[in-house]
């Protein structure tokens, strides 16, 4: 069986009411099931939304001052991990165009080596530290102390802001990313999904896409079934991860749908399902619009569907939240960020740039341009 390839209600042809499809499987019975057409209909108007290009709307406005002379620690979630090394270095070059020193310190997910990262930051006397994918919770009481210490702190892609234990938190809504992927998922299957979930529990971030995925999936795909849910954590991303899914493969053979973590699960797990028994008939979705992934998506590959935010965006964001802070300036404790699901009929750049001049706004704003 050919993977599915991506479709619209448009195509369907459907009815306002419960139309009966035919399940796509690996088996050779195919099952009929009963779809809600009015599910797919709210599916496909998410989709239509969220495939639209980002608005210059979006953009920073007006000029500001510039604070000099800042040493700021980044640290991401793992600097192995493709998005949390481009978050890094993409703040490390709006800092250097602010004047601004960097010093990145890599906990390679592990949350101890993350606290021993805001202690560094204390001892050597850092004006802000930059996260990447953090989880407040586990850092609370060593955010405290560098509060305490004078330094501002930002998070991006680490789900909600606790109890405000950061300065301020960007993120481009991860539930809501998670139910962009549920209607992505329903509209690709004609509402008929066999989809295999694959969480990362210890990023706060994706425990919230996998809860809005599978809330939006009992809301938007009532006829779609779970065939198995897994959990790994980042260290085991290129070992234990593709073992889990060769076995929840193997156990599950009419899977048709991967949902992975995040663009780093989808490229350590793509070989493992191209070989498995069904798949030709398997397509993945995920989250973070990283090149490879875009080009899979664009090229007809296992990926047929990506949410994207903008890292690089989001780190020149944080940089200016900071210098707002530094300058007396007061900020949101959680901040909105945009994001677009990717098909291969709407990708605009690989990868994605946000589809407006961000940096050229942020440059005129400090003016640096």
């Amino acid at each position: 069986m050919k993977r599915r390839s991506w479709t619209t209600i448009g195509t369907l042809g459907i009815a306002a009411a419960a139309l009966t499809l035919t399940a796509c499987g690996s088996g050779t019975d195919a099952a009929d099931v009963e779809v809600d057409t009015d599910a797919l209909a709210a599916a496909q108007k998410i989709v239509d939304e969220y495939s639209a290009d980002v608005s210059e709307d979006e953009l920073p406005t007006g000029t500001t001052e510039v604070a000099s002379d800042k040493l700021i620690v980044t640290v991401p979630c793992a600097y192995a991990a493709e998005n949390c090394k481009l978050g890094v270095d993409s703040f490390a070059d709006a800092a250097d165009a602010l004047g601004w020193t960097t010093k990145m310190i890599d906990p390679a997910g592990s949350p101890d080596a993350a606290r021993a990262a805001i202690q560094t930051a204390i001892n050597i006397g850092a004006d802000g530290i930059f996260f990447m994918a953090a989880d407040g919770r586990a850092l609370a009481d060593d955010l405290a102390e560098a509060r305490d210490a004078g330094i501002v702190t930002v998070n991006v892609q680490g789900g909600e802001n606790p109890d405000g234990v950061f300065d301020s938190a960007i993120d481009p809504s991860p539930t809501g990313m998670g139910r962009l992927l549920a209607a992505a998922i329903t509209v690709q299957s004609e509402g008929t999904a066999k989809a295999l979930l694959i969480n990362d529990s210890e990023f706060s971030a994706v425990v919230d896409i996998h809860e809005g995925l599978s809330d939006g999936l009992d809301e938007l795909c009532p006829s779609c079934t779970v065939t198995d849910e897994l959990d790994f954590q980042i260290a085991d991303l290129s070992t234990g991860l593709p073992t889990q899914v060769e076995s929840a493969l193997a156990g599950n053979p009419d899977t048709d749908v991967v949902w992975a973590a995040y663009d780093a699960a989808a490229q350590s797990i793509s070989p493992v399902i191209e070989r498995s028994a069904n798949g030709d008939a398997i397509s993945m979705v995920s989250t973070d619009g990283l090149q490879a992934n875009l080009e899979d998506v664009q090229d007809g590959g296992i990926q047929t569907a990506d949410v994207a935010a903008s890292s690089p965006w989001m780190a020149w964001q944080s940089a200016d939240l900071m210098n707002t802070l530094f300058t007396g300036g007061t900020v949101d404790a959680e901040v909105a960020a945009p994001y677009k699901l990717m098909t291969a009929d709407t990708i605009t750049t690989i990868p994605w740039d946000g589809d407006v001049d961000w940096q050229g706004a942020y440059e005129t704003r400090w003016g640096v341009r």
